[in-house]
């Protein structure tokens, strides 16, 4: 499988992250060690010119990263074709033991590659540069996870042969749960949808406290306590999506109770609705954890009025694109009763 075409590009794509990231692990070495920028010595002028290229690598090699989960859902779907008894990116993903854990790997990563990026932005708002040597130690910690990331993907391709004989999404993700390999056995719809919206109720409240005590409050202080509740239920409302999205909300979109998928409805065959559907839910989860994440800075030199105005656009994102994941999961089954069962 590793001379498909798919395979190349996922392999070329994480070849260039570990090459790009790779080239500012020096970097970021040095700048754990020697950074000074209090001093107007000739090593730290050099140093804050490396640092400048180092985070040009690195912002290029996030980008490829957060791009490849997007590679990986497209490279399972084509895999699928091939593979016996696979109908879906989901019979691809559990062909072997590691593609369900290189799919988690890279969607989880995404998170810590983006909040490189956050910490980068917040960096260069100040003329003091208080996250530098923050946001290289970040990079340091990134370092096994990139080679995580890239081993279980290696690892997948090698083992994923055509000739194996896996699962489907309809056993995968059967509602019965007696089967072999079933990840999501029957679970209680009514509590679950329950949890799901009050979860988003209590989120859209913690929101709007925060946006108004980030507005009113001393910019030097902050909220740890609401922030850490608020960053945290965020996490695991993202988790409880995916799950209502894969066990109550797909077979509204496929108009068919027993088939459960969360990929399926990316094709064209279903307008590619899964797009927008887990593009909002990941881009307002980001936004609110960033939100929470970032609030501990705010008392670093320079930095007070910049984080507290990326904190405001942060729950502004957050409290815009929360209605509409909540309004693209619930037009399905509100229009299948409608229209009576249709």
């Amino acid at each position: 499988m590793l001379l498909n075409s798919w395979a190349i590009a996922l392999l070329v794509s994480a070849a260039a992250a570990f090459f790009l990231l790779g080239g500012a692990i020096r970097t970021a070495i040095r700048v754990l060690f020697s950074w000074a920028p209090e001093q107007d010595t000739a090593v730290q002028i050099a140093l804050e010119n490396e640092t400048w290229l180092a985070a040009l690598l690195v912002r290029y090699g996030m980008v490829l990263q957060l791009a490849s989960l997007l590679l990986l859902v497209l490279a399972a779907d084509s895999f699928s074709h091939i593979l016996i008894g696979a109908m879906c990116a989901t019979g691809a993903f559990v062909a072997n033991d590691y593609g369900m854990p290189a799919l988690i790997f890279k969607l989880f990563g995404v998170f810590f590659y983006g909040f490189w990026l956050v910490l980068h932005r917040l960096d260069i708002r100040s003329e003091f540069l208080p996250l530098t040597r923050i946001k290289f130690a970040y990079l340091l910690l990134l370092g096994p996870l990139l080679c995580a990331d890239i081993t279980l993907l290696v690892l997948y391709l090698i083992n994923l042969k055509p000739d194996i004989i896996t699962s489907c999404c309809g056993v995968v993700f059967a509602a019965g749960g007696a089967e072999d390999g079933n990840l999501l056995g029957p679970l209680p719809t009514p509590f679950v949808m329950l949890l799901f919206y009050s979860t988003a109720a209590a989120l859209v409240l913690l929101a709007l406290f925060l946006q108004r005590s980030n507005r009113t409050a001393d910019p030097m202080g902050g909220m740890p306590v609401a922030n850490f509740f608020f960053g945290t239920i965020c996490l695991f409302f993202f988790i409880l999506s995916l799950v209502v999205i894969t066990v109550v909300i797909s077979p509204y979109i496929y108009a068919l109770p027993s088939h459960r998928c969360p990929f399926d409805f990316l094709r064209v065959e279903y307008y590619c609705v899964g797009y927008p559907i887990y593009l909002t839910l990941m881009l307002a989860t980001f936004a609110g954890i960033s939100c929470a994440a970032t609030s501990f800075l705010q008392k670093l030199p320079g930095l007070a009025i910049p984080v507290c105005r990326f904190r405001q656009n942060c729950l502004r994102v957050f409290l815009l694109l929360l209605p509409v994941f909540l309004a693209l999961v619930s037009w399905f089954p509100i229009n299948y009763v409608v229209k009576g069962g249709e």
